[in-house]
């Protein structure tokens, strides 16, 4: 086997998919998950109603400095454990003092899992109806304001682009690579194209103390220091994502290399454009109130088409449209690795059904429709109130930052002294910077369940905590009635009793599920047969 086979095996795993993924391509999909026009598009709202354009060009540096030290703690240890299991895969292997400590990992690891699988289908579902808000946008801009979408339009429309992504993320990895790496370019061209419009198109532009100094808190909170906090949710939405680079390591030539290099590039590569696209649009906006109260229902493309007029906003706008597709299909992708890797050591309901891969395509297909299926399902909550249907997309970014929350906690406790670095590693740095990132991710995720606008009512109140609530105690009851007889973390699917490794280097010492499979006698010899 090749190099990435056999690191894989020595982390319990036997090799499923193939490796069509390099590093300029995994980079891709990282970047393409995050979508940086089109999620700046999607949620600029927040910062321009909690503070204006001080919140929006400063709160997006502040978040994003702190959402760095997250995303080189994912990196050190997708270096070390570059396995589609991902985020609970490290928090096995690092909640444990000694190898025979099962103290607190097999309920971290499934807490942490159950995180990461509903942070990730909330995150399509987000995506997606974003995007259909995006295309009747840009219907009600063609139409001179003529045509205004009811909720069930957007939703049959919601259901449409999830078929399409599920049609997409069914394909082999072979085409999925080779898309995202024409998707980059797409999106980078567009950002730009964008980025140039708003800076040369508007005969009037705020002046720089505008843009850098004025704050204006219309959220109807009377902090306006607590207003400008919950201003930085805009970067949390947006960096958001980049940790699925770990769970296509697995499909992935030179993982160990590729997965860190792809997580930190993509966050740089998202913050410089965000922030540079952000400052484009806050000198061309000519009315902030105007452009929050749009009956477009986007802030960003009212902006445009205050300062670029209707001809020069559609096309931008369709350019903003095609990014947020293809972020979608790739988070549609992602997603489905995360379900197969839990279902693959048995922690869903039917899991056989969803770890399957299918032997044309060898992509997790069954997994895939899971995803949009359950995306779906969330799009009816719309029918009860559409507040509740808000607080399922915030609870993309919640779930997603908990999941990371938690392995790097066991990182820099648990785990740190037999922690084994990868190729990347932060040496001396690790604890300091774990440090940073757990108090940043506890601070923002308490943010985020505040409601955003005061007075909170029925419509506006922000019932995330009421859904993250119910997560955390039906996988609790559900751990400790049943799940904890049986789940001790990542099963082994490689035979480790003739695998000769290093004892500081072997897998996880799960349940193991295959007595006859692909092992090596020594590490830099041919592959021998194992057999039950």
């Amino acid at each position: 086997m090749e190099e990435d086979s056999q690191a894989l095996a020595r982390l319990g795993y036997k090799q499923e998919f193939k490796r069509e993924f390099n590093s300029l391509s995994l980079f891709c999909f990282a970047f393409s998950m995050m979508g940086v026009l089109a999620s700046v598009s999607a949620s600029i709202n927040f910062p321009l109603s909690h503070g204006g354009p001080v919140s929006v060009i400063w709160g997006w540096l502040v978040a994003s400095t702190f959402v760095m030290s997250v995303a080189l703690m994912l990196a050190e240890m997708c270096s070390a454990m570059p396995t589609t299991g991902g985020l609970y895969y490290f928090v096995a292997t690092l909640s444990k003092r000694s190898p025979d400590d099962t103290k607190y990992g097999p309920i971290l690891t499934w807490l942490t899992g159950w995180f990461n699988v509903v942070g990730n289908v909330a995150l399509v579902a987000s995506i997606d109806w974003s995007l259909a808000q995006m295309i009747f946008a840009e219907v009600t801009l063609a139409t001179d304001f003529k045509f205004v979408a009811t909720f069930e339009q957007t939703l049959g429309l919601y259901y449409a682009i999830l078929i399409v992504h599920g049609l997409i993320g069914s394909m082999p990895t072979r085409i999925l690579a080779a898309v995202n790496n024409f998707y980059v370019l797409l999106n980078l061209v567009a950002t730009v194209v964008v980025m140039i419009c708003l800076y040369a198109i508007p005969h009037e532009r705020n002046t720089g103390a505008y843009v850098f100094t004025y704050f204006e808190n219309t959220s109807g909170w009377s902090n306006s220091g607590f207003a400008f906090i919950l201003g930085m949710l805009d970067a949390m939405w947006t960096l958001c994502g980049y940790g699925a680079a770990c769970n296509i390591a697995e499909e992935c030539r030179n993982a160990s290399k590729a997965g860190p290099r792809a997580i930190i590039m993509s966050v740089l590569s998202t913050v410089f454009a965000g922030w540079l696209l952000l400052l484009a649009a806050m000198f061309a906006m000519t009315d902030l109130q105007e452009a929050l109260d749009s009956s477009l229902g986007m802030p960003m493309i009212q902006i445009m088409f205050q300062s670029c007029g209707k001809a020069a906003t559609l096309g931008m706008w369709m350019l903003v449209i095609l990014v947020q597709l293809f972020t979608g299909s790739s988070a549609v992708i992602a997603t489905s690795r995360v379900i197969f890797a839990f279902s693959r050591d048995g922690a869903l309901p039917l899991a056989k059904i969803w770890q399957a891969v299918h032997p044309k395509t060898q992509t997790p297909v069954n997994a895939v429709w899971l995803n949009v299926l359950c995306s779906a399902l969330l799009g009816l909550l719309g029918f009860i109130d559409m507040a509740a249907l808000n607080a399922v997309f915030n609870l993309a970014s919640i779930g997603l930052y908990v999941a990371y929350g938690i392995p790097i906690f066991c990182r820099i406790t648990l785990g740190r002294k037999h922690f084994k670095p990868g190729h990347f590693s932060l040496g001396n740095w690790a604890v300091p910077i774990g440090v940073i990132a757990c108090a940043w991710i506890c601070f923002i995720e308490l943010s985020i369940l505040f409601p955003y606008d005061m007075p909170a009512t029925q419509y506006n109140m922000n019932y995330a905590v009421v859904i993250l609530g119910a997560i955390v105690l039906f996988a609790s009851i559900w751990f400790v009635l049943d799940a904890r007889k049986w789940f001790t973390g990542p099963k082994v699917t490689i035979g480790i009793e003739d695998l000769n490794t290093d004892p500081d280097t072997q897998p996880y010492d799960g349940q193991q599920q295959s007595a006859g499979s692909s092992a090596f006698t020594d590490i830099d010899e041919k592959p021998s047969k194992v057999h039950a």
